[in-house]
């Protein structure tokens, strides 16, 4: 039978106290990081039966990071998820996607269990999370759980790492302007979601300053395919077209263009659209969509670095509200490429 190792073993193999090691394996008092360091790779070299969540994180093999959201199917929540286990790569982080969807408590309640569940932090990307919702997490999340958001709201109260969605609006009101477009519009997103509202104000402020562009048009959509089918419905009753849109989302431009072929517009010979996600089904739907590229896994190195910073602070709480934007760029492909010939029939 092996031999158990007790406190005094580990005291004399690191040439500290029996009340120094227990202190430092309890995580109680004040002990100098070299000599917490001493203690636990000496517990790891004995064998002496370590509790993960206890063990300093620097010492663990993994650091476990819950992704908690409210997942609906489809493209984007795969290639969020993608992105951020893609961003572990030479960490020593590994992330797990938890649904809130159809769960019995409350996403509040589920995230302030996480530390027990052995989780050392967690990323919350809940779009429809209030001001007041992040305040009531604060107050339930146990001491030294560090949280980060992924999702964007008008007074962050969680520190965000989030793309920079007023940029992407700006992008494609520039492409529209390069192509020679001169009538623009927008199928906007769900209002109470600040990024549909960053989207929409980085457009139209483009819009607004440009000499060449004017805005004719506009339909508030909900992100959903059915939303771009309605908004082209809207779209040809509409007294004056644009020749381009903005589509706030990869599914309304797919809802929105898929009406339109079957209709007999031609896209982008009688309106040219781009949208915003970049979603793998982009570059291979004809034709092929301009959107705006959200860098998922830079999303998520940015995410974990910044939750690796926080554990280096002993796992602090601390939130300031700060904003990191990660930088988006525009992926320009058939949609919305003006016709060389100058003959489009537009309407």
């Amino acid at each position: 039978m092996a031999k158990k190792v007790t406190l005094k073993h580990i005291a004399e193999d690191s040439g500290l106290s029996v009340s120094t090691v227990s202190r430092a394996l309890a995580r109680t008092g004040k002990i100098s990081s070299e000599n917490e360091k001493k203690i636990f790779e000496s517990a790891q070299r004995l064998n002496y039966p370590l509790s993960v969540v206890d063990t300093p994180w620097e010492l663990r093999e993994t650091v476990n990071i819950a992704i908690v959201t409210h997942f609906y199917t489809g493209e984007f929540f795969s290639s969020l998820f993608y992105g951020f286990d893609a961003a572990t790569k030479n960490t020593k982080a590994t992330v797990r996607l938890m649904s809130v969807a159809n769960a019995s408590s409350s996403a509040i309640e589920i995230i302030s269990g996480l530390k027990s569940a052995n989780f050392d932090a967690a990323v919350v990307f809940l779009p429809d999370f209030k001001e007041q919702d992040y305040h009531d997490l604060l107050e339930a999340i146990p001491d030294n759980f560090p949280l980060v958001s992924a999702a964007p709201i008008v007074s962050p109260v969680l520190d965000t790492v989030t793309f920079d969605h007023y940029r992407g609006g700006y992008l494609v009101a520039t492409h529209f302007e390069e192509q020679g477009f001169k009538k623009v519009g927008i199928i906007k997103g769900p209002s109470a979601k600040s990024e549909a509202l960053l989207r929409k104000n980085g457009f139209w402020d483009y819009v607004a300053g440009s000499n060449t562009l004017s805005a004719v048009w506009d339909y508030k959509g909900d992100y959903s395919l059915e939303s771009g089918i309605k908004a082209f419905e809207d779209y040809q009753k509409a007294a004056v077209k644009p020749e381009a849109i903005f589509c706030s989302n990869d599914d309304v431009a797919i809802g929105f263009m898929h009406s339109a072929v079957r209709n007999g517009v031609r896209i982008p010979e009688d309106v040219a659209i781009a949208s915003f996600d970049d979603l793998p089904k982009c570059e291979y739907y004809t034709p092929s969509i301009t959107s705006v590229n959200s860098p998922y896994t830079r999303l998520g190195e940015k995410v974990i670095e910044l939750i690796l910073d926080r554990l280096k602070e002993e796992g602090t709480t601390r939130q300031s509200g700060y904003t990191s934007l990660v930088p988006v760029s525009l992926s320009v492909r058939e949609s919305s490429l003006k016709p060389t010939n100058g003959t489009s029939d537009r309407h």
